[in-house]
């Protein structure tokens, strides 16, 4: 296979942007980036900032992206904000977040110093009445942003080969979902950014959810050790289940359309050997039965998430360092390994 040069990738780009009908995502590029203050201080590291760069024409499909200083291409993270698919933002990353357990700016300087290029994206929320289209929809926005940002590598002086993804909550879920799919590259696709590859590195999880398929995987594996029923669950959960799968009623829900859809959205079973090394941390919550009194936002980040992406990785040969559980942490990976370090070792394999 020939090596085209950067600057006939380039060209090509172009010429892919300018000249071909995009009939499922029609979004204009800008080819150029437009650099500006960083939102927190880089303290002497040599990078630039770029905001609000579209990859898509809705409401809330952009990215903000540090760029180091470098003369040959770079690794990426890419970090997924959580907030139940109703809230958050990219801006998540610009400060010290958790109470001061995740410290974002520190964390983006030593990527940056270690060549690393970090970006930060929004997605689509999902209605909080009336969603049709479900979980799938802002997942779809993440998996398009990966792609889009690859099809620009040349742009950001990105090797698109050496890329993780990252992410807190529902952006973690988001991650280990486009991670441990098939490849949804589309080669036949008239658009040139869903040709893309978006197969990853490696794959960051804190506070993640195991699985989308609620019904199946929370009541069977995530809280086996409660005997949590289905009613119980549905009892509590059911506004987030209409939403995350795009349905009005109950009854819409016990269809097997719907059946199909929980199966395309549980990471557990979309997972195997194949799939790329996982960093998974969900120890910032306690370890009580999810729907006991005072459990807050328990139910979507307790520690048996954790476990069961565990569990199922080392069952299927998946490599994954992971920490769960809080006072005492239940398991924690002897190598102790930051999820900078991890993205760092990714990157460099």
């Amino acid at each position: 296979m020939k090596v085209l040069n950067k600057v006939t990738i380039l060209l090509l780009l172009s010429f892919f942007f300018s000249c071909e009908k995009n009939d499922d995502n029609p979004v204009t590029p800008n080819p150029n980036v437009t650099f500006s203050d960083s939102p927190f201080d880089l303290q002497g590291v040599n990078a630039k900032f770029a905001k609000d760069i579209a990859y898509d024409n809705k409401a809330r499909t952009q990215f903000d992206i540090w760029l180091p200083n470098s003369s040959t291409p770079t690794g990426l993270v890419i970090y997924v904000h959580g907030g139940g698919f109703t809230s958050g933002d990219k801006d998540f990353v610009y400060a010290v977040q958790s109470g001061g357990a995740w410290d974002f700016p520190t964390d983006i300087r030593y990527l940056l110093q270690n060549n690393i290029a970090f970006a930060t994206i929004r997605y689509t929320y999902l209605n909080n009445t009336g969603e049709t289209e479900g979980v799938k929809k802002p997942m779809s926005d993440v998996r398009r942003a990966l792609q889009y940002i690859r099809s620009r590598a040349g742009d950001f002086n990105i090797n698109k080969n050496k890329i993780v993804l990252a992410g807190n909550s529902a952006g973690a879920g988001t991650s280990l979902w486009i991670a441990f799919n098939n490849d949804f590259a589309n080669a036949s696709s008239s658009d040139p950014v869903l040709r893309e590859s978006t197969r990853v590195n490696g794959v960051v999880a804190r506070e993640t959810q195991a699985s989308y398929n609620i019904e199946e995987r929370w009541v069977n594996d995530v809280f086996v050790d409660y005997s949590l029923t289905w009613s119980t669950i549905l009892a509590n959960e059911t506004g987030n289940i209409q939403k995350i799968y795009g349905v009005s009623s109950i009854a819409q829900y016990e269809s097997s359309a719907i059946d199909t859809y929980r199966a395309e959205v549980d990471m557990l079973s979309l997972m195997t050997s194949d799939d790329p090394e996982i960093w998974i941390n969900n120890t910032l919550r306690d370890v009580v039965n999810p729907y006991s009194p005072y459990s807050q936002d328990i139910p979507s980040h307790h520690a048996f998430h954790a476990r069961e992406l565990k569990e199922r990785a080392d069952e299927v040969g998946v490599k994954n360092i992971a920490f769960y559980g809080k006072n005492p942490i239940i398991y924690a990976n002897p190598g102790n390994e930051s999820w900078t370090e991890f993205c760092k070792r990714k990157i460099n394999e």
